[in-house]
């Protein structure tokens, strides 16, 4: 009897570790592996430059889009209910995470013509940067979306139009760029059998979704609340203009005798300068930017900011557009409606629309 039970006890005591044993196995961490985003920038910029070539941004006016319907295939990804309240007509409904497979499954080549087509023109301007990136290289985003293709969408951009809460404090002065630390993104990679070129594909397609493209804007309001008066600057990210230096320069000067001429312009305080297509090549200035940092960026009309932004995202930066760009930071008290980027009542074409 008591041999039974120094067994029963072996047994049990043999079951228990092999239990703990197993729990050890389960609670153990999942082994995660990085790829450098080295890989991706010489990839990329041995393969087109596309980012830093003057074909960045790929915008195609509404106007040329109109006279060679016929010559592009049209994809809108709008909703399925506003692509039914109106659309151009030939133009195919999808998901902007349906783009790629769509195109794929109908054997579409990588050097057809495609215009990508949204609401405002900067979700259109998201997807195509990444389609560009990806490899096809004759495709474009429809400039202002259909807001300028027909008045009944135009509202969009009507509203969008605003100035910042700190309008104000915009200046003229030039800020220099951080620092070159010489460090760039590692991006989670959890098969490293892929080549460089599957794994920028496999990110790209991780990239277009309608979550992703949420995540890479940011309202004037959203980014006007991380200014900071006592320190004069943005607490939680770095701001940059990317576009021309026109914009970067813009002030308007207000005379006013006997008072001294007040100045108002032209960025946000601590915003830098970086040029389109100088200063994101690894041998210029992309490694300026911070891999820690939220980075915030604007142009014109958020649609070509759009493009640097999926491009840096990308590469594993925290990088975010200002929606709607200047038009939404500093329209009305900047008199930016006399620039051709601004989205102006008068350019609406009420071109033809089917439902």
């Amino acid at each position: 009897m008591i041999i039974k039970i120094k067994n029963i006890s072996i047994i049990l005591i043999s079951s228990l570790l092999f239990i703990i044993s197993c729990m050890e196995e389960l609670t153990e961490p999942v082994k995660v592996g990085y790829h450098s985003s080295a890989d991706l920038i010489t990839y990329l910029e041995t393969h087109g430059d596309f980012i830093s070539s003057s074909e960045n941004p790929a915008i195609i006016s509404v106007d040329s889009a109109y006279m060679n319907l016929s010559n592009y295939l049209l994809m809108d990804i709008r909703t399925t209910s506003q692509y039914s309240s109106g659309h151009i007509e030939g133009a195919r409904n999808f998901g902007i995470e349906e783009l790629i497979d769509s195109l794929k499954f109908n054997n579409v080549s990588l050097d057809a013509g495609i215009i990508i087509i949204s609401e405002s023109g900067q979700k259109a301007a998201y997807a195509t940067s990444l389609l560009r990136l990806f490899g096809y290289t004759n495709i474009f985003s429809l400039n202002f979306g259909m807001a300028q293709w027909h008045e009944q969408f135009s509202e969009v951009w009507i509203n969008a139009r605003n100035d910042s809460e700190w309008w104000f404090l915009y200046e003229t002065q030039y800020y220099q760029k951080p620092k070159n630390e010489n460090k760039i993104p590692n991006i989670p990679n959890d098969d490293e059998s892929l080549s460089t070129k599957e794994f920028l594909q496999k990110r790209i397609k991780k990239l277009l979704t309608d979550e992703e493209y949420k995540n890479s804007i940011i309202t004037i309001q959203e980014l006007d609340a991380t200014y900071s008066i006592r320190y004069s600057r943005f607490v939680d990210g770095f701001v940059f203009c990317y576009d021309e230096k026109e914009l970067y320069e813009h002030f308007r000067i207000f005379k006013a005798p006997p008072f001294p001429p007040i100045i108002w312009g032209g960025h946000p305080r601590t915003a830098a300068f970086y040029d389109a297509e100088t200063d994101f090549k690894a041998s210029t200035n992309l490694l300026t930017l911070s891999v820690n940092d939220a980075i915030y960026n604007y142009t014109f009309n958020g649609q070509r900011s759009l493009y640097i932004t999926t491009y840096l995202r990308l590469l594993g930066y925290k990088a975010k557009s200002v929606h709607y760009g200047a038009v939404s930071m500093m329209y009305n008290k900047l008199l930016l409606v006399q620039f051709e980027e601004s989205f102006r009542e008068d350019n609406i074409r009420n071109y033809p629309i089917v439902n």
